[in-house]
């Protein structure tokens, strides 16, 4: 399967790593330094199983969202949201304007978003675009250790209850090493509320 993974944090790369020796993945970053490094082997992020992981895997890092986007069939959006606490709310606009470049080119994939977001924002940016391929699935990972939590998760959630869903979280089951985690398919805003209380 084609994967595209867009954003290159430790949320972004681990999911990446996760998918690459299954998969074609591709990820998509503004950030061409960090691009130019993953393409030569070298971890961004200070994780030595990322590090390991990227020389053992065929993972391609691009800036160029037409070439990430095209035949996906998988786009995972792990960009930033920095919470400001401010305003009290968690700055989505990077996950909108992924959202629009997807639209653009390859508006049939499905979207899993990765990135932490506001309780009933899945459901509420969904109504607002007309959108029937977003889905939230939060992540549980530590940095410096992202990539080993991936590997061995105590529980995969997806948010929506479906067929899909399911497809999904048996699709992160296979790639792990440890086939026991909890898969949990629960509403979408119950997934962001878990993401939160777990912070």
């Amino acid at each position: 399967m084609k994967i595209t993974v867009v954003g290159t944090g430790y949320v972004g790369l681990s999911n990446a790593l996760l998918f690459a020796k299954q998969h074609q993945v591709t990820a998509l970053d503004v950030d061409k330094k960090r691009v130019e490094q993953i393409n030569q082997k070298i971890s961004p992020i200070s994780d030595s199983c990322i590090q390991n992981y990227l020389l053992e895997t065929s993972l391609e890092a691009t800036t160029s969202a037409k070439k990430a986007y095209q035949h996906a069939k998988l786009i995972i959006i792990a960009t930033p949201t920095n919470y400001d606490p401010e305003t009290n709310y968690f700055d989505t606009s990077s996950i909108e304007a992924v959202i629009d470049d997807i639209q653009k080119v390859n508006p049939k994939a499905l979207m899993i978003v990765k990135s932490t977001v506001p309780v009933g924002y899945t459901k509420e940016i969904s109504k607002k675009l007309k959108l029937k391929n977003l889905i939230f699935s939060p992540e549980f990972l530590r940095e410096g250790q992202a990539l080993q939590d991936n590997l061995y998760p105590s529980r995969i959630i997806v948010g929506e209850k479906s067929k899909r869903a399911e497809k999904i979280a048996k699709l992160y089951l296979k790639a792990t090493v440890e086939k026991n985690a909890v898969l949990l398919c629960v509403d979408s805003t119950e997934a962001e509320a878990i993401k939160l209380f777990s912070n």
